[in-house]
């Protein structure tokens, strides 16, 4: 009970820290997540080498081959040569720079090497992308413990934004009608996007 019972200074101070703490996340999915719905993707930034192959790999060959495509058109080996599998294409690398075996829809096979920037990468963190480590019994990379405390805080933002205004006492009839107005807005417009 003694949480619910800060005074307005203190719930100002948590809403002013957890604002700044957060700001780069919050600008990271503000930018990623606005330009991806105008169709700008992960590897609009990226440069991209579809290497094609006139064979195609036998079992256990996969990284072989992909590093000896890479060196014969002279392109960088990735840091991590592990073999990964990707939407059930073989990998090497990581979100930054990586080469996949695939196949194509002619049926011939590549290898695809991505080069992507800095935006490509930041919109891989949104997906959730990159590197996973087993944390607390979940498969999580080191930007999803940024994204899921981000979203507990969006939650204290506005726990403390309504108890620093008194829950907008002078006005609370324009809150709840402000309030029942976005709701409306936001159901109506996710029962339209279906």
């Amino acid at each position: 009970m003694k949480f619910i019972n800060l005074n307005k200074k203190n719930w100002m101070q948590i809403h002013t820290y957890l604002s700044l703490f957060f700001l780069p996340a919050a600008f990271i999915y503000v930018l990623t997540g606005a330009l991806y719905i105008f169709e700008i993707r992960q590897n609009s930034d990226a440069k991209i080498y579809d290497l094609k192959l006139d064979f195609t790999p036998k079992k256990g060959e996969e990284v072989k081959t992909i590093l000896n495509t890479m060196i014969d058109n002279n392109l960088p080996i990735p840091k991590d040569t592990n073999l990964k599998t990707i939407k059930g294409n073989p990998m090497i690398g990581d979100i930054k720079y990586s080469a996949t075996l695939r196949k194509n829809k002619d049926g011939s096979t590549s290898v695809y090497v991505i080069d992507r920037g800095i935006y490509g990468i930041l919109m891989m963190m949104h997906k959730s992308g990159g590197k996973k480590y087993d944390i607390l019994g979940f498969k999580l990379n080191f930007f999803d413990l940024i994204a899921i405390t981000f979203s507990i805080s969006m939650i204290m933002f506005y726990l403390s934004g309504l108890i620093v205004t008194s829950f907008c006492k002078k006005n609370r009839k324009n809150a709840f009608t402000c309030f029942s107005l976005g709701l409306i807005v936001t159901i109506l417009s996710i029962y339209f996007s279906i």
